[in-house]
């Protein structure tokens, strides 16, 4: 299995992260994309991709730090990273458009970040890690009309519906699904689910963030990719080997493997 998507330099975990790994190995976890958030963790990214193969990297300014007002500084730390200032990442994100209540007023701004990154992944051809909340329909439309040129990528975390999250896939981009989609209630994640094409589904844990239900109040981790296989599994009516090998392939073939960790 791949986690494509988690956060185990985060400071909530990153003591632990040496023993998170070892336990999600364990349960045949063998791949784990760290996505970035800001600039003061891409080091903390590599530091843990440093010990331990598998482990890849991301670079990525969050559009929930936008409102912060360093955005312009964080972008331009970025720029530099890319251009050799830090090891090559696999990835650029995270990402993207947040319109929850609390970060809805610097959607304007977070557009023009958005599509900064977007040019940066262009220009060094990296796939890009898509945050996308309660944006749905102006991400789309940005992407349509000139983000999506010559970028592969991944919309993390879905939380969109089955008609959305098509329009991703015809737009030639992966469609992540979190501990959300264990949730039996949860119709509308599960109808997305369904609805993506194999070979273009990923999983991911988020951890330490969105732990599956059935599994809180435990802290999220990487181990717990297997329910979030197993469910996907369920909802597609495949065996869970089949989610297990195929989202593992999509991701190699996402991410590559040419650059893709630090480990030595």
């Amino acid at each position: 299995m791949f986690d494509s998507h988690c956060h185990l330099h985060d400071d909530a975990v990153r003591a632990d992260a040496d023993a998170l790994v070892a336990r999600a190995r364990a349960v045949g976890v063998t791949g784990f994309l760290l996505a970035g958030v800001h600039p003061e963790g891409w080091r903390h990214e590599l530091e843990l991709a440093r010990r331990h193969s598998g482990v890849l990297v991301a670079y990525g300014v969050h559009p929930q730090l936008v409102r912060d007002g360093r955005a312009a500084q964080m972008v331009d730390a970025l720029a530099r990273a890319l251009d050799g200032e830090l090891p090559r990442p696999a990835a650029i994100g995270e990402i993207g458009l947040d319109g929850s209540d609390e970060h809805a007023s610097s959607l304007d701004e977070q557009e023009r970040v958005f599509m900064q990154q977007l040019e940066l992944a262009r220009a060094h051809d990296l796939p890009v890690l898509l945050h996308v909340l309660k944006a749905h329909p102006r991400a789309l439309e940005l992407l349509a009309e000139h983000g999506v040129r010559g970028v592969r990528g991944v919309l993390h975390s879905c939380s969109a519906s089955a008609d959305l999250v098509q329009r991703y896939v015809a737009l030639g981009l992966h469609v992540s699904f979190a501990g959300t989609v264990s949730n039996g209630q949860a119709r509308r994640i599960r109808a997305a689910a369904a609805s993506v094409p194999l070979d273009r589904l990923l999983v991911e844990t988020d951890a330490p963030f969105q732990t599956p239900p059935r599994l809180r109040p435990a802290r999220n981790e990487p181990a717990f990719l297997v329910e979030i296989v197993r469910a996907v599994a369920q909802i597609k009516g495949l065996p869970e080997s089949t989610i297990a090998e195929a989202t593992t392939a999509n991701a190699r073939r996402l991410f590559g493997q040419g650059s893709v960790h630090v480990a030595k």
